[in-house]
């Protein structure tokens, strides 16, 4: 088995499509050029960060959205909630007191309000 340390290896996405690239370093010029070879191995948690990538690549090309960080993410929630808590309260306080209002009702009102401040 012929094993290539120096093979590097990018996962782009590019028209909606995710392309492995596989490359190494020109020895003279050091510029990366485009290799080709029938296999690619690596450790567990080389392997663990590709699927991340891959599920990361697929998700930008399939919607056209960068996924944010997890620093990101909690920011985020947090404006959110602190927006959202508030009118949840609001919202919930006026439903009890209407005592027909069902319980799908309520749910259905809250659910309204939460999309409408996320995706808007």
């Amino acid at each position: 088995m012929d094993i290539r340390p120096d093979l590097l290896s990018q996962v782009v996405q590019r028209e909606g499509k995710v392309v492995l690239l596989f490359s190494r370093r020109h020895e003279t010029s050091g510029d990366l050029v485009p290799e080709k070879t029938d296999h690619f191995m690596t450790d567990p948690a080389g392997a663990l960060a590709m699927a991340e990538c891959l599920s990361t690549m697929a998700f930008e090309a399939d919607t056209g959205l960068k996924p944010v960080s997890e620093t990101l993410k909690a920011s985020l929630v947090q404006r959110h909630r602190e927006i959202l808590l508030p009118r949840m309260e609001a919202i919930i306080r006026s439903l009890r007191e209407q005592k027909t209002t069902s319980h799908r009702q309520m749910s259905k009102q809250l659910l309204d309000a939460v999309f409408s401040e996320v995706f808007s």
